[in-house]
């Protein structure tokens, strides 16, 4: 669970990141503050992730205030102008911001994030285990063409077989697990590998002999990753 600290005094924006967040899974509220003094004792004392704060208040931070890993500026262009943030800044949230942004921003992050944590422990994942049939099964991370999450479980597909592995864990503990240079959440409903994919189009993407669906909320950060890559 990704901890949240805002800093704001504009009323909209405030309330339109709680409403935001609290639709996303993963991430909580750490603290809402209107100004940097009153949050000094939550980022100092508080393990936070994010921190979502205003363009003036992040081009003044003191150097001996703990700031999260990640700083998102939240603010009009002029304002960003003005007050060029400078401190752990991975993103500019323009105003007015949609759910949709806020959405790709947050994936952007957690796959930074997780790569970031694979890097700094020198760990490679090749592969993992998962629960099905009361057993559990090694899968290498090579063998994964996508997954696909329903209600209740999530069936993996496999290069190789002709059925699907199916486990009661959910797409959102996979999500976390998974290398987030080699996988990415294409949909609600879809994880695919990166490896495996033959072709995408405007709404979907072709692995083998099967069709994924691309969310519009998913878009952004897909974009993102296939203009590194290119």
């Amino acid at each position: 669970m990704r901890k949240i600290v805002i800093i704001s005094d504009n009323s909209k924006d405030i309330l339109l990141l709680q409403d935001y967040l609290g639709a996303t899974p993963g991430v909580s509220l750490a603290g809402i503050f209107s100004t940097l003094a009153e949050a000094t004792p939550t980022l100092n004392k508080a393990k936070s992730d994010i921190l979502f704060a205003a363009a003036a208040i992040l081009a003044n931070i003191p150097k001996d205030i703990v700031l999260p890993p990640i700083c998102v500026c939240l603010g009009i262009e002029a304002e960003m102008l003005s007050h060029p943030p400078q401190k752990n800044l991975f993103a500019f949230l323009h105003t007015p911001f949609s759910y949709e942004r806020v959405f790709s921003l947050l994936q952007n992050i957690e796959s930074y994030m997780l790569q970031s944590s694979d890097h700094h422990t020198g760990v490679k994942r090749e592969y993992i285990f998962i629960k099905s049939e009361y057993k559990l099964i090694k899968i290498n991370l090579a063998d994964i063409l996508f997954l696909s999450g329903l209600r209740d479980y999530t069936q993996v597909f496999l290069k190789g077989k002709v059925s699907p592995l199916t486990t009661l864990q959910n797409l959102k503990d996979f999500e976390s697990k998974l290398p987030g240079h080699s996988f990415i959440r294409v949909h609600r409903s879809y994880i695919v590998s990166l490896g495996q994919v033959d072709s995408i189009s405007r709404n979907e993407i072709t692995i083998g002999t099967y069709t994924i669906p691309i969310g519009h909320a998913y878009r952004q950060l897909l974009d993102d990753m296939i203009s590194k890559n290119s």
